[in-house]
């Protein structure tokens, strides 16, 4: 009974109701639950969630060195051997790195010098996959005596200019590519920051974070093991020489320095922050801050509806300290972001409601923006209080007088039936 007046009142308001969501990505339960749970062998992470390069001539070409550069001669007069090219046709951007940071990268170890790589979770489950590795050991390329260093890998990743937040798959796996029309030959990486270095999930080593793991890193990034003399050992990452990847906010790139060097010196922290990067579904990835400073307000996913530091609403996920560090599922996260997880659930606890939006958002703006592809969409969801003091005002209303033709409409269709 309750369904079927549901129904009638969402006919008498003339919009749709909610879509029912079924949750969708495009490699095996296996291998997703492998890839979320951070499962590591002998072959590249995440390898299943590697896509086919359709077309290479797409991608911008790098220089010969790139692939060569060590880092022993990497230096600020060389950018510290980082490569970096992107081009846009009319649909996506095409990216191609070198994987090699633009920024200096001290000698890593994951635990400390003389001991291992697995942490105690994968210690604790049985999963640790290379017992007998040790670091500052003769592993093979980008090991030293002192700890593992970056080796140089062209990555190659085709992103959507411009993400759909109304698709009827939302929220989507944090790492698949496929389902959005993209491509990557990094199967871990769930966007790309823009120095063109890999930004990876919130865990890598067993099924927990990489806080709670304990695993330091510097500016949010480090390389995988060096695997390169053990078999097959032909490609970083693992299963071959060390890669760099980011898993939390590089806080040494220019997005998060604009905030943090001191006023004094040009700091910027009241405005919104700056663009990072961008996710594999063609959101892009902002820096801390939001509109005059404030704390983002996000959903489950990471992400949310409002200004970017364009002054331009659009979905947009942020970088934070705290898991998921970037994002764990592709959104809007409409409430369901839990079935885009395996094993731990690294979703954000969202905002209370199924579609958040920073406060103070022009709602009229909003609904502009959302017009592209529904204009409809907004009514079929939840969201927090964003509205600002005077449109929440008229827009109640403009609402009680719509609710009140809703309900005349629908008695008229229980009497006449």
């Amino acid at each position: 009974m309750l369904r079927a007046i549901s129904a009638l009142l969402c006919l008498a308001i003339a919009v749709e109701c909610k879509p029912e969501y079924v949750f969708r990505t495009s490699v095996s339960e296996e291998a997703m639950h492998k890839c979320h749970t951070g499962y590591r062998d002998l072959s590249p992470r995440c390898h299943e969630y590697r896509t086919k390069i359709s077309d290479y001539s797409k991608y911008p070409k790098l220089p010969a060195n790139c692939s060569t550069i060590e880092w022993e001669f990497a230096n600020a007069t060389n950018n510290w051997g980082n490569c970096f090219a992107m081009t846009t046709d009319e649909e996506f951007r095409y990216i191609t790195s070198n994987n090699v940071p633009d920024f200096y990268m001290n000698l890593y170890c994951p635990i400390g010098l003389g001991f291992g790589y697995c942490v105690q979770a994968e210690i604790d489950s049985g999963t640790c996959m290379f017992p007998n590795l040790t670091c500052g050991a003769d592993n093979g390329p980008g090991s030293m005596k002192y700890g593992d260093v970056w080796t140089p890998f062209e990555g190659n990743y085709k992103i959507p200019l411009k993400g759909n937040p109304t698709r009827s798959d939302r929220p989507g796996d944090m790492y698949d590519a496929e389902s959005v029309g993209g491509e990557k030959n990094i199967g871990p990486s769930t966007g790309v920051a823009i120095n063109g270095i890999g930004v990876q999930g919130p865990n890598d080593a067993g099924d927990v974070s990489i806080d709670e793991a304990d695993i330091q890193l510097a500016c949010g990034g480090h390389v995988t093991p060096p695997l390169g003399n053990i078999p097959p050992g032909p490609e970083p990452g693992p299963a071959g020489p060390p890669l760099y990847h980011f898993h939390k906010s590089p806080e040494c790139l220019e997005p998060f320095k604009n905030a943090s060097i001191g006023v004094e010196h040009g700091a910027k922290p009241y405005k919104h922050g700056q663009v990072m990067g961008w996710a594999m579904d063609g959101f892009k990835i902002f820096s801390y801050q939001d509109v005059d400073g404030a704390t983002p307000i996000v959903d489950q996913c990471g992400g949310h509806f409002g200004p970017t530091d364009t002054g331009e609403i659009e979905y947009h996920y942020h970088s934070r300290q705290i898991v998921p560090y970037h994002l764990a599922c592709q959104g809007p996260s409409l409430g369901n972001c839990a079935d885009t997880q395996r094993g731990t659930n690294f979703c954000h606890p969202g905002c209370g409601a199924e579609v958040c939006v920073q406060p103070g958002t022009s709602e009229a703006s909003l609904r502009a923006y959302l017009a592209q592809w529904d204009p409809t969409w907004l009514d079929k969801y939840t969201t927090n209080d964003y509205k600002p003091k005077q449109e929440k005002v008229e827009n109640k209303v403009e609402e009680d007088h719509v609710i009140e033709k809703a309900i005349r409409k629908l008695l008229d269709n229980i009497f006449e039936s």
